[in-house]
This record gives structure tokens, C-alpha cells and sequence, in this order.
């Protein structure tokens, strides 16, 4: 993986609804949780002794219903599913840690979840966040301006190009298919919906199309070098970035719905049994209280 060089409490996803204007969301919390995916089981042990250690309970023992234990709760789904991608990868430890992805590899040789999920977060997201950083600010003339612009996508904008992107393979069987005209406008549609601000309509549909474009390229990158867009590897290891990526999962029903509960589901056990019931109840109360088309 390439070194992290933006702000650590976006890439470790510790600041929920984190607006990062340097990586404009595209590295949030999916380098924090690929890299301790990678590191040795007592790094993942630390963390969830800490995630254990800030649940509130009431003085009966029963859990609160609050924002921090869902927080808790679902960063401990996430560290289950960090732990999955740590055993499920069979290439040789190097002093408990698995070894760096080899960038000078096909894409096609990522084998295994963990290594799919860094391909895509890195081609995807990472690598095209550089052009799309430049794009905006030849867009929007004004520094301060383009700044607030970047913050805005970090607002859910790569997590809902996820999103759309798992609805579309879900629906095609064929690579081919997917990468269409109207896919392509579909995903367009999906994140026009996240992106509300008080720039120009204009302004905002050409930054819409700037992200979409360049990660439509990426995509296309992808098929020719081979990469398995279709299938259950891959909807599984996109579901695992968008909730690795999800600044806030609470206040984005669409990741919960199409990437958290299908890995909840998942037949290789993803996340442990009590760890799911939890999220599973925590979840299912707060979107209760938003009302009946919180899940819609």
C-alpha cells in the first residue's frame, strides 16, 4: 500500500462524518482498516479491547440505545471483518503481518478478499482522487471554494459511488453491460442525490462527472488488465469497502442495506454471531425512530 499522507483520523476512520478536503473522502477508513487487517492479531486484539472498554450500559447492564454503542458496535463488525480478511489471505506472514500487495502485479492476481479490496480502493479511489483534486480546482477558480467542494465529496459521495456500483453488478452478468452508457448515468443519478451544497447546479454536475468519469476509467483499466468485475468475490470485497469507507453508516441506510447486511449474511461467517446480533438491534431501533422510509 501506498504511505499514508493525509490526516490519520480520516484514514482510521475515528472522526464519524469526517469531511477531509485532502483526500476528498477517497482514502477515508479503508486504509485505517486495510492496514490492521494486515498487522499482527494482537494490533486487532488492542483495538477491540478499546471498542469493548467505550460501550455504555445502563445501571441494570442493558445496553444504550446511542450513537456511540452503534459506532461501537458496527467498528467491531468492521474489525470482524478485518480479522476475515487477515485469515482468509494465504500468502506468507512476515513477523505476524501479511506482506504488502506488489502494485507491479495484475490486478488479476489478487487472489484473495484482502487483496481485491486494496486493488479496488487503490485504483478506483486512491489513484483517481490526484486528477480529481486537479479537476476541481480548474472548476472552481477560487481556492477556499474548491476546499469546501472536496469537503463536500468526503460527505458520502465515494461510499454511494460504491453503492450504485454493487446495485449495477447485482443487476448485470455481464462485464461488458456493466460498463454502459446507462450505468454510467445511473451512478451519476446516485451521487447527485448525496451531493446537496450551495454551489451552482452547474458547478456541482460537472464535479459529479469529473468523479464518475474518472472512476468509470478506472474501471474500464480494471476489465482490460482482466479483473473479475462480476461475481460474489467481487460484490463481496466492494460491500467490505463501502462499509470500510462509509464515514457515517448511520446517517447512510443505503450502505447498511447493500453492503453491511449481505456481509452480515455471508455464508463464510464474516462477522461473529454476537457481534451482528448487536448491530443487527442497535440499527434496526434507529432506523425505527427515523421512521418507515429510513430503508426504503
Amino acid at each position: 500500500m501506498m504511505t499514508n499522507t493525509h490526516r490519520p483520523n480520516c484514514a482510521n476512520a475515528q472522526k464519524p462524518g469526517c469531511k477531509c478536503a485532502d483526500c476528498g473522502g477517497s482514502l477515508h477508513g479503508w486504509q485505517g482498516w486495510t492496514t490492521l487487517a494486515a498487522d499482527r492479531q494482537g494490533e486487532r486484539d488492542d483495538r477491540r479491547r478499546k471498542l469493548e472498554g467505550s460501550i455504555e450500559t445502563r445501571r441494570s447492564g442493558s445496553l444504550r440505545f446511542n450513537a456511540c454503542n452503534r459506532q461501537a458496535y458496527f467498528d467491531l463488525a468492521r474489525l470482524d471483518i478485518a480479522d476475515y480478511l487477515w485469515a482468509t489471505d494465504d500468502r506468507p506472514r512476515l513477523n505476524g503481518r501479511l506482506p504488502p500487495e506488489d502494485l507491479s502485479l495484475e490486478p488479476s492476481s489478487a487472489s484473495s478478499d484482502y487483496g481485491r479490496v486494496t486493488v479496488l480502493a487503490q485504483r478506483v479511489m486512491e489513484e483517481t482522487w490526484p486528477e480529481i483534486s486537479v479537476g476541481i480546482d480548474n472548476l472552481v477558480k477560487n481556492k477556499s471554494d474548491a476546499r469546501e467542494v472536496k469537503k463536500l465529496l468526503a460527505d458520502h459521495i465515494w461510499c454511494s459511488l460504491l453503492v450504485a456500483l454493487i446495485q449495477l453488478i447485482e443487476r448485470f452478468n455481464k462485464a461488458i453491460e456493466l460498463l454502459t452508457d446507462a450505468a454510467k448515468r445511473f451512478i451519476k443519478e446516485a451521487l447527485s442525490h448525496r451531493f446537496e451544497s450551495g454551489i451552482s447546479p452547474l458547478v456541482a454536475n460537472a464535479v459529479i462527472s469529473l468523479v464518475v468519469d474518472k472512476a468509470w476509467s478506472a474501471l474500464a483499466r480494471l476489465l482490460e488488465a482482466h479483473f473479475p468485475l462480476l461475481g460474489t468475490d467481487t460484490l463481496r470485497a466492494l460491500r467490505i469497502l463501502t462499509v470500510f469507507t462509509c464515514p457515517s453508516v448511520e446517517h447512510h441506510p443505503e450502505v447498511y442495506q447493500h453492503a453491511a447486511k449481505p456481509l452480515m449474511g455471508d455464508t463464510n461467517e464474516i462477522v461473529t454471531d454476537e457481534i451482528k446480533a448487536q448491530v443487527v438491534i442497535l440499527f434496526s431501533a434507529w432506523w425505527r425512530r427515523r421512521g418507515p422510509d429510513a430503508l426504503a
